[in-house]
């Protein structure tokens, strides 16, 4: 074997930082792609670039549907596995809902590339529609989505599905203002191993990576979730990561007493409810007497 074959075979070094350079192709550009130098990566987009997460990037295509396509990272084969894991995993959660109107409709999915279309949800994630339109949210929708939260994680738990990553920013609007859980990436499915965690301020007190999680886990999320909802801020919103921790070690949460649905939130916290669809229920009940009065 020549020595020119041999270098060919030897793995280059992990760069000390990697760059994605994006380039634009239309189905009959024939223009070469150019060759990347060591720590780049050139990526071919599909449509109109909406978002780049931690497994995956979020395009829309020309036809109005939404496409994610794990991220490659031919520095580490084992970590562009583990995206299109996280892909797989996705895939069999969708199967296992079978589609229902909390989750984004799934339009096609394509086992060898490990890529997901998908309806495209017009008003973007919860964190993101708060920013822009804080001041025109109508406290029937904020009830609306706190019941339609609550009512997505039954959907979940029902097919044996834990989060694990409930935040506004996985909570997606569409046309009319209903909201769709997603990001099933990290998920523990029939009791997998996550390989998401909770942002600090979602996670429940005590948290050990070692333990595996339990439906508790999500409904202690769903709790900062609706306190989210109902006042715009984060639990501890103006507090740092660290401290926030250490004041739900010791049972200390954000005063509730003002705000709606205070008290399913405090459950949620205190981990004094045991389902999703109990808290479904509870705010459907706060929307009927409104509505009465």
């Amino acid at each position: 074997m020549s020595s020119a074959v041999k270098k060919s075979q030897t793995p280059e070094p992990y760069p000390n930082s990697i760059t994605y350079i994006c380039i634009s192709r239309r189905e009959n550009d024939h223009i070469e792609t150019p060759r990347p130098r060591h720590g780049e990566v050139i990526y071919v987009t599909k449509g109109k670039m909406l978002g780049w997460g931690g497994t995956a990037i979020l395009e829309k295509l020309p036809s109005g549907t939404v496409m994610k396509t794990p991220i490659s990272n031919p520095y580490c084969r084992a970590d562009e596995e583990s995206q299109r894991r996280n892909m797989r995993l996705e895939d069999q959660i969708y199967a296992r809902i079978g589609g229902h109107a909390r989750v984004p409709k799934l339009i096609h999915w394509d086992p060898k590339a490990c890529c997901r279309e998908m309806e495209c949800l017009e008003n973007g994630d919860l964190k993101e529609y708060f920013l822009q339109n804080h001041q025109n949210i109508t406290p029937q929708l904020r009830l609306r989505w706190s019941r339609q939260a609550a009512e997505a994680l039954t959907v979940l738990h029902g097919v044996e599905v834990i989060h694990y990553d409930l935040s506004p920013r996985n909570f997606l609007l569409d046309s009319n203002l209903d909201l769709k859980i997603a990001d099933f990436g990290g998920a523990a499915l029939c009791g997998s191993d996550p390989s998401a965690t909770p942002a600090s301020r979602f996670r429940h007190p005590g948290y050990d990576w070692n333990i595996a999680p339990v439906f508790g886990d999500d409904i202690f999320s769903l709790g900062s979730l609706i306190y989210f909802i109902m006042t715009g801020s984060y639990p501890y919103e103006d507090v740092s990561s660290d401290e926030v921790e250490k004041l739900y070690d010791v049972q200390q949460f954000p005063d509730v007493s003002s705000i709606v649905c205070g008290a399913i939130v405090m459950q949620c916290w205190r981990r004094q409810v045991d389902s999703a669809q109990v808290i479904h229920d509870c705010i459907t009940a706060i929307e009927r007497e409104k509505t009465r009065r």
